[in-house]
């Protein structure tokens, strides 16, 4: 990986941090940054979720005063994230991932809508 690839990816890091513990939009800055640096869409995708599930801890470690007296709104939505992630991941094995290639930038302009 050339120093171009690793700033880009570095400064992408960065910036879905800041976008993810703001405003939950991280992947708008990972994910293209993934896909800049050459990897296809899929490992894009996994590398992505998993790359940003510490930002996602880390984020409700830091609300945790807030999220006090919410258990039963966040098991509830837990529930329904893990039922999404469960049917998402079955989408993402089930399908070709050139299907996955053509449907994400419109997903990602979704998101950021």
């Amino acid at each position: 990986m050339g120093i171009g690839s690793a700033a880009l990816l570095v400064s992408a890091g960065v910036a879905s941090g800041l976008a993810g513990s703001i405003a939950g939009l991280a992947s708008l800055f990972s994910y293209p940054a993934l896909l800049a640096v050459g990897l296809p869409p899929v490992a894009a995708n996994v590398t992505n979720t998993v790359a940003l599930f510490s930002n996602t801890v880390g984020t409700a470690a830091g609300s945790r005063v807030e999220l006090r007296g919410q258990r039963d709104r966040l098991l509830r939505l837990a529930a329904i994230a893990a039922l999404g992630g469960a049917v998402g991941a079955a989408l993402l094995l089930g399908t070709p991932s050139s299907a996955f290639e053509a449907v994400v930038p419109w997903l990602i302009a979704l998101g950021s809508v």
